[in-house]
Order: C-alpha cells, then structure tokens, then sequence
C-alpha cells in the first residue's frame, strides 16, 4: 500500500470518527429537548409542537441556547417534582431559568 493511500485512508477515517462524535452530540443535545417538551407537555396540558414553541421562545427571550434551557428546565422540573405543587411554581422555574444557567 502506497503512503498516499494509506495517509487517504487515516483521513477517512478521522472524518468518520467527526461525524459519529457530531451525531452523537445532536443526539445527546435532542434528547433533553424532547425530554424539556414533555415535561412541558404534561404540565401545561399542550402539544409537542406548542411545547417547543414555548422553548424556543424563552431562548431567544433570553438568549439563551435552547439546548440548555432544556437541560436546565429538566433539572428544575425533576427537583419540583410533579404531586403536590402548584403550577405556578412552574411558570416561575420557566421564566427565570436562564438566570440560573
């Protein structure tokens, strides 16, 4: 095998390995998104595509990346807890996520 072929194929080979680790970001990142729009959905009795609405809307409100609004809004919701709590306790999480990112 040839120098050239060899140093061809340890290229193709590095940007295989960039986009599997690309993709297993966007992967990573779109998972708490849609776990963010469930927990939104469940709350707010709303559909998926209102429920990103409203996270796309707190992000750009805030300018905020939307992927850690999510991580964040999952967090606070899990520590609210669902039994027992007010839905205002909620709103309140929401609209100051960003402060606390």
């Amino acid at each position: 095998m040839s120098e050239k072929s060899t140093a061809d194929d340890s290229a193709a080979e590095e940007a295989q390995q960039d986009i599997t680790d690309a993709l297993g970001d966007i992967l990573e990142h779109r998972v708490v998104i849609e776990q963010a729009k469930g927990m939104l959905m469940l709350i707010y009795k709303t559909t998926p595509d209102k429920a990103f609405d409203v996270l796309r809307w707190r992000s750009q409100e805030t300018n905020t990346k939307l992927r850690d609004l999510a991580e964040r809004l999952v967090k606070e919701f899990t520590t609210i807890g669902i039994r027992g709590r007010s839905r205002t306790e909620y709103d309140e999480a929401l609209m100051t996520l960003h402060e606390r990112i």
